[in-house]
């Protein structure tokens, strides 16, 4: 597929940046498609392949893919006008999130972290996850009656 320039994979790996990645991915995409970006020359994309997955398979623990998703995520933030986020809170955010998740599996879920955009801190939320079994929004803004 890497010789066809007609195929766009967004690829969907074991992610930690789910939405950021995802969609910086979609931007450069969406560059393409719309010509305000063009591809590299064929050897370019190969030397880029095989850079990451160099990096990639040298990776031995959560924390060492958190930084090459982020590394990653940067620089396809840098090849298009994505908004200005924060990656390195996000960093320290998934650290954070990887050692709650080794301290105690099932209460990593019970955790707040800043926004990255805007740095306002999400409450907890009113009922431990384990014991969260209505996930309506009513119940979730805690305004069911």
């Amino acid at each position: 597929w890497q010789d066809n320039h007609s195929l766009f994979y967004l690829g969907m790996q074991d992610q930690f940046h789910t939405f950021n990645m995802f969609d910086a991915q979609a931007w450069y995409v969406r560059d393409l498609i719309v010509n305000k970006a063009s591809l590299p020359t064929d050897a370019e994309i190969s030397e880029d392949i095989s850079q990451w997955m160099a990096k990639e398979e040298k990776l031995e623990d959560p924390l060492q893919m958190i930084d090459f998703q982020t590394e990653y995520t940067k620089d396809l933030c840098s090849m298009v006008d994505y908004p200005e986020i924060d990656m390195e809170l996000i960093r320290k955010h998934f650290h954070d999130w990887e050692h709650h998740k080794e301290d105690d599996i099932l209460q990593y879920r019970n955790k707040s972290f800043s926004s990255a955009v805007t740095g306002t801190v999400a409450p907890l939320h009113h009922t431990n996850w384990l014991d969260a079994m209505d996930d309506s929004m009513e119940t979730f803004m805690n305004t069911k009656s």
